[in-house]
Parts: structure tokens; C-alpha cells; sequence
């Protein structure tokens, strides 16, 4: 027993290093027991050694996989081209192109990665457009187009996605890839349209869809053709090889060295060829079908947020900074007009952020803002809203109207209050507001909204609360939308959107926060605080803050109305001393700067232009050209008051017909202000003729009124005037009878009227008829 106890003992110290084991029946002694202690400690500083390897371990492993995450990340990118191109929006895209192509090619070479890294360019069309993209340029679209063909990009995969119909020249930039991905019911094709419509087709164009379709082989070169030129007629032709898309013309010449198994005619004469994703992927042109960027994800074997558009790769920014905080005025749409048109004119500026904080204000001022907004090419100049904590009414629809949206995750847009029924002046009850709100849904659903790719329904509801908005889905394509029932039935596929949820409670204005408005797609971004959001464009430091100046305040206090009826009546009244003070030109030099002042604070406030001007200097001109040249019927003086009269009216305002009530009000205030001008250089001329003459100093610069006695006497010399002796008498025109004017008559230069018709200026004159002091003459026959 006691040896097998031994043996036990002896087998546990070899194991397990218990070298002061104590033998049964036996209590440790003091050295036993130090040594059992430190075995123990020793044990436990290895077991800590053990576990921070471990923890080391972990944070190795999770440390390797954070850099096989980003490798992942590193080795795609995507671009979005939105369409139309026009202008310089080529040039544009191709700057992002460059840098997304070097930053990816140079994560490639760092991490020793042989593969091609893969850039994404996601066609995006406008929407709510019958054959989208129609507008594209050929000019920018094949520049673009030979630039992705070139050796440059050699290095990178090029992939086309077109989740949306294409139609026009943007279908060049596709077949410009190596790859074309599409969803199974978009289309592309069609791409002489524009020349279709004009009537001929440059076979230059022709020549450059040869080019590129030849250069990449993406789509065949026959289909390229087809889409392009209506006036060719592309075959389909089955051979033992397999299927070949030929043009007629080359039919002849193909079946000389291929048998003809079967034909079919794919594209006939006089029509452009369009496919759907579907049936392109059946030709075999189309690599993958998808409908969404995930879904895409998946098919390249990357991560999906590797497709999220990095913005600090798009472009080198040139951004700045705008502040829409409290009420939106139309004061301050005015500044922000001028703001933005200084410094994109100015400055070269293609990044415009806009931080809004506020309840709206304004309607019409906050569309103005956002149709200033939505008319920006988004390849030129990029708009960012960036709502921390509340945008509603009308600012939220200038938010919608940026390309990008950024929103807090508490932050809320919300939907004004119904319109109110209330009186309105010419309106019945409550007219004036739905008048007001109708005008701005037909101008969101119809300039703002498709220029920014937005379905029309949310920004409408959350001016009009009137209108439900619900979450629909595609039930062939599986993708959500925001519509109400109105946009939905306006849609081709109407009959393929299922409703669902609606986004806000009944009878209740639409609240939406900002992390519901990242998970609908609304916000593009959803971030914790500013200095995050500048971060999504790699701006280290906030961009220059743009703010009205003192400059901007002063055209505003110029162009109040208040401000603006007191240059009118100086100007006016410039013109009276002018008149009363021949020669000395005080009243010229005052009318001449107080008109200047008048419409140079207008044309920077936005409301009047060079045509405004001309018609002032037009209506001026008649009425100086009736007084001192032409006198006679008054047409030309009646037609040039008018037009003086129209030309400051359509200086106070945007518009020359009423289209609201509030257009029907600012309509009001300006002819108020021209008519209070009028009414005071009336008052200024009385009182300047009764108390100028005897002011100290001015009464040498204008006429005085004859005395009493005097005037008496020369209006009894003219009433008693006889020139019934000139009957009879010759003699000859000196200004233009019409009919009234001057001639000669023996030697005296009286006031005449023509009897019949007028005369011209040199005409023989004879005396035919005096009534008093009127003397009617008629042209002399007499040789």
C-alpha cells in the first residue's frame, strides 16, 4: 500500500512538477511548504504569461484581419457619372477618374497585389424623363469615352453598371468598359437619338461608336452601330461557331467564309436598337445582371462599402461654407444668389456646403434657393445639405435639392403646418395659401426634383402636408421607393410598385429623423457631428465661411421699397430742375445717379436685368424725341412714359405676369412705389416753383414766373392776335408739320397746322384759313 502510495506520489511529481506532495497521513513541513508555494506562484506567472499571448494573440489575429479588411476595401471604387454631360462635366469626371485610378493603384502596389484593382462607374440618369439622358453631348461623351479606351487606365478593371434606361451618348461611356453590368429590365441604346430627331446622322459619329466598340469589344461592333445610325440594319446569324452580329452590308462578304446556318433580322432599317439588360445578357454583352450596388458587391467577390463613393477622392475640392440658420426671407434668398454667383464666378468653387438649422420661412424664397440649387451641374459643382438638428417646410425641400444629404441622426425634417384657410384680398377664403403651396408642388415635381434625381413626393410633402407619402417596392426588382399615389400612377411600371408602409401617421405632418432618413436612402450619410461630416470629404479644417457682407446689405436697403420710391423721386425730380434750369446740368448729374443707383441695386438683388434697362432708356428717349423733336399726337410720348413706367414695375420684381397671390402682392408693391414716386415729384414740383424762385442761392439757377401784370399782358397780346392778313401768303416749313409745327410766312416765324396731312420739313407753304391766332396752311402748288 505505502509503496503504491510512493509510486503515485513519484508519477504526480514527474507530471505535474509537485515536488513537496506530502505522503498520506503526513502534514507538509515548512520547507515542503515553501517549495509547494513557489511551484505555485511559478505556476500562475506562466498561466499569465499564457493568457496575454493569447490576448496577443487575438490582437494580431483581429489586427491582420482589420488589414485584410481594408486590402479588401483598397481594391474597388466606384464613381457615379451623372447624366447628362454637358459643358465641361467631362473634364470633371475625368479628374476624379485620375485620382480614384492612383489611389487604387497605388494600394495595389503597396500590398504587393498583382490583380487589377476595379472601378465601378455607375450611370445615372435623370429621371422622370421619356428617353433619359437624352441630352447628353456626343462631344463629351466620346472624349470621355477614347479616355477610358486609353493605356492611362491599363491597370484598371473597368466596369460599366447601368441600374437604370440609358439612352443617348451616355451609352458610349458604357461600351468604353471592359465589363457591362445592368439591371434585368433597364435599357441602353438608342444613342442617335438627339440625331435622329434633328434629321441626320454625322457619319462621324458613326465612325467614333466603330472606334470604341472596336477598341473594347464590350458590345459588339454591330449592335454599337445599330444603336447609333437608324439608316443600317443589323442580322443576327447562327453559324457552327455560334451566334455573329453583322450589319446587311457585310452579310455578303461574311457568308463567303462562314455557312449560314439560320438569320434573323435583330434591328431593322429606320430603327434605333435598344436592349434590356435581360436580353444583353443573353447576347452576351452584358457580364452580370443586377439591380443594386450590393448586389454587385457580390458578383465582383468585394465589400460593399468599397463601393460607397469616397468623396475625398472625387476631386481636389475648392469648397465653402454657407449658413441657412432662423427664417428664410426673400432678402436672403437674394444675398445667397449673389453669394453663389460671386464665388463660382469668381472663385472657381465646386464644393457648396450647406449647415441648415431651420423652421423655413418664406415659400417663394426657399424655392428660389433650391431651384438655384438643383440648376448646378452636379460634374461641376457638388451641393451638400448638412442638417444637425431641424429642417422644415421650406428649408427642408432646399436640403432635398443638394445632390448629397447629411444628416444627424436625431436630426428631423419636418412638414409645415396645412395651408390655412384665411381671406385674401381679389381670393376667396383660404385661396391665397393653396395657391401659393399649389405653385410650389407644380415647381418641385417639375424643375427641382428631376434635376436632382429625387422623386417628387417627399420634398412636395413637406410643404404640403396634404399629401401621404408611402414606401413602395418593386415587385419584379425588389427596389424601394418614396411616392404618393399621384407620382406612382405616373410611372411606366406602375402596375409593378406594391405600397406599403406609410412614412407618416394619418392626418399627422411628416416627420422624418435622420438615422430613419439613412435607412431610407433619403440621407446619403448619417454622422455625429460636423467635424464628421467634413471628414467624408477629407477636409482637414472647416471650408471658408461665405456670409453677406456690408456691400450685400447696402444693395438691400437700396432696393427696399421704402429706398427704392426715394431714388425714383430724386430721379424724377432731377429731371423737373433739369427742365426749369436748362444748361446747368445739377438735375441731369442727380436723375443720371439716382437712376444708376436704382437699377444697379436691383440687377444685384435679382430683379432686374439689361432688358429692364433698355426699356428705361428706350422710354426716356421717346418722350425727350416727342418734346424737342417730333411735337405732334403724342404717340411717342405716350409710348415712351409707358415704357418707363414698365421698365421700373419689372425692375421690382422676378416675374411680368402674376402666377400667385404672392406674385399678385409684390406686383402691388411696385406699382405703389413707382405711383408714390409720381405723386411726390409732383408735390416737389409745386413746391419747388412756389418757393424756389425766391430762395437765396437758387433762385438764380431756375426760371422765376413772370409777375401778374406781365402775364396778364402777354396772354391778352396772344388771345388778341390777328393773322387773318396771311391769307394767302406763301412760304416754307421749317420743322415737320404733324400736323402742328413752325414755318415762315413773309419773313415770320409763327406756329402752323397742316390741313390734310403732314408735311415735311422745307415743304411750300400757302395760308389757306385764320382763326385768330391759328393759321392753317396746306402745301403750295404754286412752282
Amino acid at each position: 500500500m505505502v509503496n503504491s502510495l510512493a509510486l503515485l506520489r513519484f508519477l504526480l511529481i514527474v507530471v505535474f512538477g509537485l515536488h513537496g506532495l506530502p505522503t498520506a497521513g503526513q502534514e507538509p513541513d515548512a520547507a515542503t511548504a515553501a517549495e509547494q508555494g513557489s511551484l505555485t506562484a511559478a505556476s500562475a506567472e506562466q498561466g499569465s504569461l499564457t493568457a496575454a499571448s493569447a490576448e496577443q494573440g487575438s490582437l494580431t489575429a483581429a489586427s491582420a484581419e482589420q488589414g485584410t479588411q481594408q486590402e479588401s476595401l483598397d481594391r474597388a471604387a466606384l464613381i457615379q457619372v451623372r447624366l447628362p454631360l454637358v459643358g465641361s462635366a467631362d473634364q470633371a469626371i475625368r479628374h476624379s477618374i485620375e485620382r480614384v485610378c492612383d489611389h487604387l493603384l497605388t494600394a495595389a502596389s503597396g500590398r504587393n497585389d498583382l490583380r487589377r484593382p476595379i472601378l465601378v462607374l455607375q450611370l445615372v440618369p435623370p429621371p422622370h424623363q421619356a428617353g433619359a439622358s437624352e441630352g447628353t453631348q456626343f462631344e463629351r461623351a466620346f472624349a470621355l469615352a477614347r479616355y477610358l479606351c486609353s493605356s492611362e487606365l491599363a491597370g484598371v478593371r473597368k466596369i460599366a453598371f447601368v441600374p437604370q434606361t440609358v439612352r443617348g451618348h451616355g451609352t458610349l461611356l458604357a461600351m468604353a468598359c471592359e465589363e457591362l453590368i445592368m439591371a434585368a429590365d433597364a435599357e441602353i441604346g438608342e444613342a442617335g437619338i438627339n440625331e435622329q430627331k434633328a434629321g441626320t446622322i454625322r457619319q462621324t459619329v458613326v465612325a467614333a461608336y466603330r472606334e470604341i466598340a472596336e477598341a473594347r469589344r464590350t458590345i459588339p461592333t454591330a449592335l454599337a452601330v445599330g444603336m447609333v445610325d437608324p439608316q443600317v440594319e443589323v442580322l443576327q446569324i447562327e453559324t457552327e461557331e455560334g451566334i455573329h452580329f453583322i450589319l446587311q452590308s457585310e452579310r455578303e462578304e461574311f457568308s463567303n467564309s462562314h455557312e449560314i446556318i439560320d438569320q434573323q433580322v435583330l434591328v431593322p432599317r429606320g430603327k434605333l436598337a435598344l436592349f434590356t439588360g435581360r436580353e444583353g445578357r443573353q447576347f452576351g454583352f452584358v457580364k452580370r445582371l443586377a439591380a443594386d450596388l450590393t448586389t454587385v458587391a457580390q458578383g465582383l467577390g468585394v465589400p460593399i462599402a468599397s463601393l460607397s463613393a469616397d468623396q475625398s477622392l472625387q476631386t481636389d475640392w475648392n469648397p465653402i461654407l454657407m449658413d441657412l440658420a432662423g427664417p428664410i426671407t426673400r432678402q436672403r434668398a437674394s444675398q445667397f444668389a449673389t453669394l453663389v454667383s460671386n464665388e463660382l464666378d469668381r472663385h472657381g468653387v465646386n464644393w457648396i456646403g450647406l449647415r441648415i438649422d431651420s423652421t423655413g420661412g418664406d415659400l417663394e424664397a426657399c424655392l428660389q434657393i433650391a431651384s438655384l440649387l438643383a440648376r448646378l451641374d452636379p460634374n461641376s459643382v457638388r451641393t451638400v445639405a448638412y442638417v444637425p438638428a431641424e429642417a422644415a417646410g421650406g428649408a427642408a425641400v432646399i436640403a432635398l435639392a443638394c445632390d448629397q444629404l447629411v444628416m444627424h441622426p436625431d436630426a428631423r425634417l419636418l412638414a409645415t403646418a396645412p395651408p390655412r384657410p384665411g381671406p385674401v384680398r381679389g381670393k376667396p377664403d383660404g385661396a391665397g395659401d393653396m395657391a401659393t403651396v399649389d405653385a410650389a408642388r407644380t415647381a418641385i415635381r417639375d424643375a427641382v426634383a428631376p434635376r436632382v434625381r429625387r422623386d417628387w413626393s417627399l420634398p412636395v410633402a413637406m410643404i404640403d402636408p396634404r399629401l401621404e407619402v408611402f414606401q413602395y417596392r418593386n415587385k419584379t426588382t425588389g427596389s424601394q421607393r418614396l411616392f404618393s399615389s399621384e407620382e406612382v400612377a405616373e410611372q411606366e411600371d406602375a402596375d409593378q410598385w406594391l405600397r406599403g408602409t406609410p412614412l407618416q401617421d394619418a392626418g399627422k405632418p411628416l416627420v422624418l429623423k435622420g438615422k430613419r432618413a439613412g435607412e431610407l436612402g433619403v440621407a446619403g450619410e448619417v454622422v455625429e457631428s460636423f467635424e464628421q461630416w467634413l471628414g467624408l470629404y477629407g477636409f482637414t479644417k472647416p471650408p471658408r465661411q461665405v456670409e453677406p457682407n456690408w456691400a450685400l446689405d447696402l444693395v438691400e436697403a437700396l432696393a427696399s421699397p421704402a429706398f427704392a420710391g426715394l431714388l425714383l423721386m430724386a430721379g424724377f425730380s432731377g429731371i423737373y430742375l433739369e427742365l426749369r434750369s436748362p444748361g446747368i446740368g445739377l438735375g441731369a448729374f442727380i436723375a443720371a445717379v439716382a437712376f444708376l443707383l436704382f437699377f444697379w441695386s436691383k440687377g444685384l438683388h435679382g430683379t432686374a436685368d439689361w432688358l429692364e434697362v433698355l426699356l428705361f432708356i428706350g422710354g426716356v428717349s421717346f418722350i425727350l424725341l416727342e418734346i424737342f423733336v417730333l411735337p405732334g399726337f403724342g404717340i411717342f410720348g405716350l409710348g415712351g412714359g409707358a415704357l418707363v413706367i414698365a421698365s421700373l414695375v419689372l425692375a421690382s420684381q422676378t416675374f411680368v405676369l402674376p402666377g400667385s397671390e404672392s406674385q399678385m402682392e409684390e406686383l402691388r408693391t411696385s406699382l405703389a412705389v413707382v405711383a408714390a414716386a409720381c405723386i411726390g415729384v409732383i408735390m416737389i414740383a409745386m413746391t419747388a416753383r412756389h418757393y424756389l424762385p425766391h430762395a437765396p442761392l437758387l433762385n438764380r439757377m431756375v426760371l422765376a414766373p413772370l409777375p401778374d401784370e406781365q402775364r396778364e399782358a402777354l396772354d391778352l397780346s396772344e388771345r388778341v392776335a390777328d393773322y387773318t392778313y396771311m391769307i394767302g401768303a406763301t412760304g416754307t416749313a421749317q420743322t415737320d408739320l404733324l400736323p402742328t409745327g413752325k414755318a415762315r410766312i413773309d419773313h415770320e416765324l409763327i406756329d402752323v397746322i397742316a390741313e390734310s396731312e403732314p408735311l415735311d420739313r422745307g415743304t411750300p407753304l400757302v395760308v389757306v384759313s385764320v382763326q385768330a391766332n391759328r393759321v392753317v396752311v396746306r402745301a403750295s402748288t404754286a412752282t
